[in-house]
């Protein structure tokens, strides 16, 4: 079967013809977000320890 230009025309319409109809649909079912709103967490999970700045300087465990 040899796919002539405009064999090759009408499919890659026929595609994108195709495509642009299922993205349309897909965007009509969705609710248009016009901002976001984040929500607060409820409070730190670890310990909090006062900030050492001698401890900043010194390198980690995990440093080779």
């Amino acid at each position: 079967m040899e796919l002539k230009r405009r064999n090759f025309i009408a499919v890659s319409g026929a595609a994108l013809l195709a495509a642009a109809t299922g993205g349309w649909s897909w965007l009509r079912r969705q609710p248009p977000v016009r901002w976001l709103v984040a929500v607060r967490g409820g409070r730190y999970p670890g310990p909090v320890r006062p900030l050492d700045e001698r401890g900043l300087k010194k390198p980690g465990r995990w440093v080779g």
